[in-house]
């Protein structure tokens, strides 16, 4: 695809950071402070036993190479401090490198902005992009790949060292292109206190059927009819598309193709299904607010002890915790045929075109942000999935799940993650997607009318596509 095509996203709709099934594992059984207890951790690689310890700083060269970092998030805000944080870290155990990082607000901006830097011939050093936008990133020619590097840095022991469902993003055509930096899944937090006031098991509603049962029992309403608290609140605002792959995976069949960039599935049964659900959540049951749920507000009303249970990216963890003055469960998202979840946050890729020291540079930089140490802390800070698997094994991480075992059900959930919706023209194609789901939650249109023509408007954009 040409680069002005891929610039064609620039004036989409935003959302905040976004957050495969597989597996015929048992279904997890719910208990303690998250809803499902942690199976056996996979093999992982050794852990630096020093993994708060700052590295010892290398001698300075005289010469100081100055990279950019391009950030999905608003300038404002706690991520932004903490990546800030991390820079000038980064930066006193390497004198040599100074990194700016570059806040360009959500995924979709972020995006558009490094590949209009590219398409100018000032290319951005490093980028932190949305982790399905491995298409975009390719048919604009933007990145390179990082296979010789990875093999100078430990090669397959390195790579294999990430969680599979985080590195199916990474790798197209036998080449790694980007690795995992703030990855997510789409998972539920639930009012505990408010579950034991309503006479509900100490436990997280793992099927469809469940979910009604204990939002119903959740729902208060005062005494001429009126809901003063619904029990249920699952996003369908903005960004719906992300959310939404929960439920129709959840159905028994991810909304694309994975293998291919070009074929989606917005009408397979599977979704019509899932639409169907969210709509009867608030019509049918009456357990959910009408109309598009807001993804920004969730939050901010699941701490306020307004919502019984909420569905929301493992990145808004750490912030419920802090804002919430109950016991906060977790839990994976309710099966209806399966459980899944897809897979969403964003990878690490260095931009074609900048000079050698700074490709040398953005590499260092890359190393020590995926280091399991530096992963490991990132996931206590943020919430976001620690994205290889020895981090679990630092001490630093260990302590911290043994008092916030909530941290664990994302990780744990990856054995039934798919991959984000991602295609070539992927923002247009997830705009299509999402704005479908909001006239179905809106009454505009039918789930299934809704559906069928969102698939023809994105079959008539990625039938130009061989793959």
């Amino acid at each position: 695809m040409r680069l002005t095509n891929v610039l064609g996203i620039t004036g989409l709709a935003a959302g905040i950071l976004l957050a495969a099934c597989g597996g015929s594992a048992a279904a997890p059984v719910s208990g303690g402070a998250g809803s499902n207890p942690a199976p056996a951790s996979p093999a992982a690689a050794p852990a630096n036993p020093a993994s708060t310890a700052a590295a010892p700083a290398p001698p300075a060269t005289g010469k100081t190479v100055e990279i950019s970092l391009h950030y999905p998030v608003g300038v404002s805000g706690p991520l932004a401090k903490i990546i800030e944080g991390y820079m000038t870290e980064f930066s006193k155990q390497n004198p040599d490198v100074k990194v700016t990082p570059v806040f360009d607000g959500d995924y979709v901006s972020t995006i558009a902005k490094v590949l209009q830097l590219a398409q100018a011939g000032t290319p951005a050093d490093v980028a932190i992009v949305n982790a399905a936008g491995i298409y975009s990133m390719l048919d604009a020619d933007a990145v390179i790949p990082l296979d010789d590097l990875i093999a100078k840095s430990g090669g397959d022991s390195m790579t294999k060292d990430f969680f599979p469902a985080f590195m199916q993003n990474s790798q197209q055509g036998g080449k790694t292109w980007s690795l995992p930096w703030q990855r997510s899944t789409l998972v539920m937090y639930y009012n505990r206190d408010m579950f034991r006031q309503a006479g509900l098991p100490d436990k997280a509603p793992q099927t469809w059927d469940e979910l009604i049962q204990d939002g119903q029992k959740l729902t208060q309403k005062d005494a001429g009819g009126k809901v003063t608290r619904y029990g249920v609140a699952f996003p369908s605002s903005g960004t719906a598309y992300w959310e939404f792959q929960a439920l129709a995976i959840a159905s028994g069949q991810n909304v694309f193709d994975n293998n291919a960039g070009n074929k989606v599935f917005f009408n397979a049964p599977a979704s019509v299904q899932a639409l169907q659900f969210l709509v009867d959540l608030n019509k049918k049951y009456q357990v959910s607010p009408a109309g598009a749920v807001s993804w920004d507000d969730l939050p901010t009303q699941f701490a306020a002890g307004q919502l019984g249970i909420i569905f929301h990216s493992t990145g808004s963890l750490t912030n419920i915790l802090k804002n919430s003055k109950f016991d906060v469960g977790v839990g994976f998202i309710p099966k209806n045929q399966q459980f899944g979840s897809p897979t969403g946050g964003g990878n690490l890729y260095i931009m074609k075109g900048i000079p050698a020291d700074h490709q040398a540079a953005a590499w260092k930089l890359i190393q020590w942000m995926t280091s399991p140490e530096r992963q490991a802390q990132w996931s206590i800070d943020s919430g976001y999935v620690a994205a290889r698997q020895s981090s679990y094994d630092t001490p630093v991480l260990k302590d911290y799940t043994a008092k916030t075992p909530q941290a664990l059900v994302a990780r744990d959930q990856l054995q039934y993650a798919q991959n984000e919706l991602g295609t070539h023209q992927m923002s247009e194609v997830q705009k299509i997607l999402s704005d479908a789901v909001q006239a179905g939650v809106t009454g505009q249109s039918a789930p299934k009318d809704a559906l069928e023509a969102a698939q023809q408007k994105a079959a008539a954009i990625l039938g130009q596509y061989k793959n």
